[in-house]
């Protein structure tokens, strides 16, 4: 039996359905049975559980030979405490593989959880991996993924209100610029095959590094607007737009960390690219099937 956390997630439904295409059984977790129902009707199993409910995850996690983990969300915008929450989380995972010992287990996990500090919400990715280490687990592979493509849909309302991209990173540095859906089908490649042993940490850099300026220019040619710039806000800027959109002090804290990490390049990736830590979804790739149709329906 495999295990899904995050089942609805644009990472664990890869996942999910990958591992259901090789003819593997599968349980997928989530807090909505309705949101699910995609998976029950390929003949997974459906288990309701909230991300911290401890009790109801060792039910879930009974029978299981693999699972496939990842913290939800990426951030909770109002949180008065979200590497407290990240630690909730994670604690009642722990609870559940401790209930019910693993073989195999594949985490989400991001370029950046090698550090103990200064890398915002990415801390509670590095506390995971480490108490993922210390549990009933034989064999363990976390996936440090780059940045996700899908970060850039943030940029859709600057382009349409100011026709502009606006954020605040330095517009030079080159990212790991990966899609989601590629980090799931790395990770059900891994959990079907079943080959890794011991405890590992596989980077995943994407098609290629990118600057937001070339990831800004290969936007505006894809939807019509050659010469579309980026303009890096001011920290202070960024921070105060976040303030007006609800964020609290906590997660504003966290975001601005993470940001001055990447500009001054603290937060970079550990290991060197291969070919196993290359995916094929370029950028141009995730423009055409995900950025111009976000970008048509919010022209209609």
């Amino acid at each position: 039996m495999y295990i899904v956390t995050g089942s609805t997630s644009n990472t664990g439904s890869v996942v999910a359905h990958q591992l259901l295409d090789a003819g593997k059984k599968v349980r997928v977790i989530g807090r909505s049975l309705e949101k699910m129902a995609p998976f029950l009707n390929r003949g997974a199993e459906a288990f309701v559980a909230g991300p911290t409910d401890a009790q109801a995850l060792i039910q879930a996690f009974k029978g299981a030979k693999a699972a496939w983990i990842m913290l939800q969300p990426n951030y909770i915008a109002d949180s008065a405490d979200f590497t407290g929450y990240q630690a909730q989380v994670t604690d009642a995972i722990a609870q559940a593989i401790t209930a019910n010992p693993l073989e195999y287990a594949v985490t989400l996990s991001s370029w950046g959880a090698d550090l103990e500090s200064g890398s915002g919400p990415v801390l509670g990715l590095h506390q995971m991996e480490q108490v993922m280490n210390t549990l009933s687990i034989q064999n363990l592979l976390h996936l440090r993924a780059g940045y996700f493509m899908e970060n850039t849909l943030s940029y859709l309302p600057s382009i349409l209100k100011n026709g502009k991209v606006s954020g605040p990173f330095d517009q030079n540095i080159l990212l790991p610029f990966i899609a989601t859906k590629d980090v799931g089908y790395m990770a059900a490649k891994a959990l079907i095959n079943l080959t890794f042993k011991g405890k590992l940490v596989q980077e995943l850099h994407g098609q290629r590094d990118l600057s937001i300026r070339e990831a800004t220019a290969m936007i505006g040619n894809a939807i019509g607007k050659p010469g579309l710039v980026y303009q890096q806000n001011t920290i202070q800027g960024f921070k105060s737009d976040l303030i007006a959109a609800g964020f609290s002090a906590n997660v504003v804290a966290l975001m601005e960390e993470v940001v001055i990490g990447i500009n001054s390049k603290h937060i970079t990736t550990s290991q060197k690219r291969t070919i196993a830590s290359t995916t094929s979804t370029s950028f141009e790739n995730f423009l055409e099937e995900s950025f111009v149709p976000a970008y048509d329906r919010l022209q209609e």
